[in-house]
């Protein structure tokens, strides 16, 4: 797993996280401070996120979002049915409880 945080006067005000496996990376928790949102910080968030991604061999980024879709379909992230998704991936807890089966499941080839 790999996190990145974003900081303001010291403080930490964002975040973002990959589970790795393999060649599959699970994009989770791009969070920014609700006060500090639309302040660009998460499309930096994002973008370090993906750089990562990229030094680390990930082919394709997989998330689970029940608000967020619209966001990462502009970021490049389109719909796929989450019962295609075979292998370790499906045993992160986002794929168990924490995430409802309601959650939309989007991937981006990178």
């Amino acid at each position: 797993s790999a996190f990145l945080v974003a900081e303001v006067d010291k403080k930490i005000v964002g975040a973002a996280g990959l589970e790795l496996y393999n060649d599959i990376a699970l994009l989770r928790s791009v969070v920014v401070e609700k006060s500090l949102r639309n302040s660009g910080i998460g499309s930096t968030l994002y973008d370090a996120i993906v750089q990562l991604a990229g030094t680390k061999n990930i082919r394709c980024l997989i998330l689970l979002t029940t608000t967020a879709d619209k966001y990462f379909e502009r970021k490049g992230f389109v719909r796929i049915e989450r019962s295609t998704l075979t292998g370790p991936i499906t045993q992160s807890v986002e794929f168990t409880p924490a995430c409802p089966s309601s959650a939309i499941c989007m991937a981006k080839e990178i």
